[in-house]
């Protein structure tokens, strides 16, 4: 397992949303994330994430207010290098695992997501509504047969393969992401961590 934490930092003046720091045993960030809008209203807003000094990693595109699907899925596409890196769908399945029923379109809420990166499957569910747990707990989908409605309260899951949790030091949030198994890793726990952050 690898470890990380992420902070949250305050908007530069004029800027709106939320950025992010992330840290690996170290003072130093390894990677920041900040929301970009969007200077016309035919492209969306976008999350981008650049080292410290500025150079940029990657983006990922965020919907804009009018495209919120009317289901209970969305998708956010993590770009790197001019390509798909990996994709995050959020899924709200809180009020059971039937046909995902429409929901109101501004709504960021979720209670899974399911992460495609590197031709992994990973599975992040968020603990049911009135219980304690971390904000995100990863699951790796193949190797545990976990389909993506698997309910949360009945299911006998197995071991985890990483968190995302309260954080107990300096930062906002502590991870903790399986070992070798990504080459943009910091990339991928940012993302997550913006995505959870902003159900709040």
């Amino acid at each position: 397992m690898v470890s990380y934490h992420a902070q949250r930092t305050p908007p530069i003046e004029g800027e709106e949303g939320r950025r992010y720091q992330l840290f690996k045993q170290s003072d130093r960030p390894l990677l920041l994330a900040r929301r970009i809008d969007a200077p016309s209203a035919t492209e969306p807003p976008q999350v981008r994430f650049s080292r410290a000094n500025s150079a940029r990693v990657a983006t990922m595109d965020l919907p804009r207010p009018t495209d919120r699907r009317p289901d209970k899925k969305q998708r956010y596409a993590v770009i790197y290098e001019h390509a798909v890196y990996a994709l995050i769908t959020t899924m709200d399945l809180s009020g059971g695992t039937s046909p995902l029923f429409p929901r109101p379109p501004a709504s960021n809420k979720f209670d899974r997501l399911v992460i495609e990166v590197e031709g992994h499957h990973w599975l992040g569910l968020c603990p049911a509504a009135g219980q304690d747990g971390p904000p995100l707990t990863l699951y790796d989908m193949v190797a545990a047969d976990l389909p993506a409605t698997v309910d949360v309260e009945s299911a006998d899951l197995p071991e985890p393969i990483g968190f995302i949790e309260a954080g107990e030091g300096e930062g906002d949030y502590d991870l903790t992401l399986p070992a070798g198994r990504l080459t943009q890793e910091g990339v991928v726990a940012l993302a997550l961590v913006y995505l959870v952050d902003n159900q709040y």
